[in-house]
């Protein structure tokens, strides 16, 4: 049996600290000093990556994520004037945690799913809604919640007792994810976060959809984690600073200039996690820069689950892809750039002359890279690895466009296109040289992209076989992600599920005939496979890791070639806090400042 109940032993430690007042809300002469309240949640407490406490609708209690006597991390509940904490039954692992609006239960996402615990009886449900991550909800006032389910996805709409689900919003022109919703008073709009890229949330928009209408309004150009006050102002984050604006939630409007008003403010620029919330009493609680480190690890991994430091200086990587020949690591690092590891030397050089790009492709060869530029459109680019030439557009595109692997010889590039009407679809793209174009050795000559697999369905992520005969790749046709094989070229029909329960990314071993594959839970599976002429025979999945990998939304893994480990991403094993105990700041009164401020 867990104890789900702890005491503090630090004793009450909401401390006033009449000297420390917002840093961007100067105080005239003579005017109190707004003040705000430290509350220490202790040394067991672990900062969320976008969420780290989120407050009741009443402003009494905080949820936030706490370690166990077992090691795991748990949702835990406190009062904000008492200093008992109790974590919540059930909640291993839960990520991202949201109010009913009674305060009478808390919604999460854990395990691939979203769910819901009651706070008082610790009744765990789940609401049959699978999510590989998770990127925010919201709970209507009629019983639904509106969810952020993917990375590629627009809005769900989910009755709260379980069962139907569907689509609130369509995915604009440019656009490839909405997350982080804001149902509004009254329950007939929801404000969201919308993005041109999967992972870098500073030039998103706040939009607001009317869920009567299904009309989509962009209200602020450059920013993320859109959240209505209600002093009746939104508040928005950009470059790490909160900023306010008049808001008018019948008219869906803002009006007059946006406000700085907190620059201290902890988020998250990749996966537009704002670190902030305020309740409905007008009490606002976040973690500050210096109680929250963003960033992780890249390590290696073995069956066994034992974990070997590879880069362990914290960083915000993401799509770790490794060369064929297993000596050179592409990462997208630091200002969203393209990095080179030299895993011999232990060197990290940026690949000189890219824009900031996303997912990172070699070729079969491991001399050149295959990436997204979205700078003024979506394009793919070909670079020289060495970075000793300039990059050479392959394909523009007015929808995102994501390369994802090459068949041998380096005769075809498999990637996934958005389009408004059927979602991600699969495209190859044929490339030729020259034997001629003395002057241009390295410059290939695209040809025209052919159609590999467009259903109703998302599908993405194609992987070529290492023969270049078959195409693993994800699809949700049935609900939910799984991954896929069919034969190349697609004239020679037939289409095979490999995984159950779950799939995201497909990786083929070079040396056996096996598929690997994260689940929808992030976990590594492992499928044998036979090939006689034009069919193909998988087995049944078998676990290959029981280790849950860390999963921000974007590629976080890669095999290396001879199948034996992948390279994934690690958090921290202790809490993220500076000092060692998890710090967040409450402003009991931070609506009448503001109401104050931007009348």
């Amino acid at each position: 049996m867990h104890d789900f109940r702890r005491p503090n032993p630090f004793g009450p430690t909401l401390l006033m600290m009449g000297a420390l007042v917002w840093p961007l809300l100067r105080v005239a002469a003579g005017d109190p000093l707004p003040k705000r309240l430290n509350l220490d949640l202790g040394l067991s407490a672990l900062t969320g990556l976008n969420i780290t406490a989120a407050i009741s609708p009443d402003g009494s209690e905080i949820v936030f994520h706490e370690r166990g006597r077992d090691g795991k991390a748990w949702l835990a509940i406190r009062a904000l004037d008492q200093p008992g904490v109790r974590l919540l039954p059930g909640t291993e692992d839960g990520s991202d945690p949201f109010f009913a609006p009674d305060g009478k239960w808390v919604g999460f996402f854990a395990d691939g799913q979203l769910q819901k615990t009651s706070i008082r009886d610790g009744g765990v449900v789940a609401l049959g809604v699978r999510s590989s991550v998770s990127y925010g909800a919201s709970w209507a006032d009629d019983g639904s919640i509106i969810a952020a389910l993917g990375n590629f996805n627009s809005l769900s709409q989910i009755d709260a007792n379980g069962g139907r689900t569907r689509a609130l919003t369509r995915l604009s022109p440019g656009e490839v994810t909405h997350r982080w919703p804001q149902v509004l008073p009254g329950g007939n709009a929801v404000l969201f976060t919308a993005s041109s890229s999967p992972d870098t949330m500073e030039g998103a928009n706040i939009e607001v959809v009317s869920r009567k209408t299904g009309d989509v309004k962009v209200l602020v150009r450059g920013g993320y984690f859109g959240r209505y006050l209600p002093s009746g102002q939104l508040a928005y984050v950009h470059e790490g600073v909160l900023f306010a604006v008049k808001f008018d939630p019948e008219r869906l409007e803002t009006r007059g200039p946006a406000t700085p008003v907190l620059d201290d403010l902890a988020a998250n620029p990749i996966t537009g996690g704002g670190q902030f919330d305020v309740s409905k009493t007008g009490t606002l609680v976040y973690a500050s820069r210096g109680a929250v480190r963003i960033g992780w690890r890249m390590d290696w991994l073995d069956a066994s689950g034992r974990l070997l430091p590879l880069i362990p200086k914290l960083g915000i990587y993401t799509a770790p892809r490794l060369s064929p020949d297993g000596r050179n690591l592409a990462f997208i690092g630091e200002g969203s750039a393209i990095y080179l590891y030299d895993l011999k030397r232990h060197a990290v050089r940026r690949l000189g002359f890219t824009d900031p790009g996303a997912i990172p492709t070699w070729t079969r060869d491991g001399r050149y890279l295959v990436y997204q530029s979205d700078t003024t459109a979506f394009n793919l680019v070909w670079m020289r690895s060495a970075g000793a030439s300039l990059p050479l557009r392959l394909l523009t595109s007015a929808y995102d466009v994501i390369p994802w692997s090459f068949t041998p010889g380096i005769g075809r590039l498999a990637y996934f296109q958005a389009s408004p009407h059927t979602g991600f679809d699969i495209w190859t793209l044929p490339l030729a040289f020259a034997n001629s174009d003395f002057a241009n050795p390295d410059r290939p000559h695209p040809g025209t992209p052919e159609l590999f697999v467009r259903t109703e369905a998302d599908e993405m992520f194609p992987q070529f076989s290492p023969d270049g005969q078959w195409i693993a790749y994800c699809s949700n046709e049935s609900g939910r992600d799984e991954i896929y094989v069919r034969p190349f070229p697609k004239e020679r029909g037939g289409k095979w599920q490999i995984s159950r329960g779950g799939g995201i990314y497909a990786f083929w071993s070079a040396v056996e005939s096996k598929l690997f594959y994260e689940s929808a839970d992030n976990q590594i599976w492992t499928v044998n496979y036979t090939v006689t002429r034009n069919s193909f025979t998988a087995g049944e999945p078998r676990l290959w890791s029981n280790r849950r990998l860390f999963n921000i939304g974007a590629l976080n893994l890669d095999m290396a070639p001879d199948g034996q480990r992948f390279i994934v991403l690690t958090t921290s094993e202790g809490p993220a806090g500076a000092t060692g105990s998890v710090h967040v700041w409450v402003l009991p009164k931070f609506i009448d400042e503001l109401k104050r401020r931007i009348p």
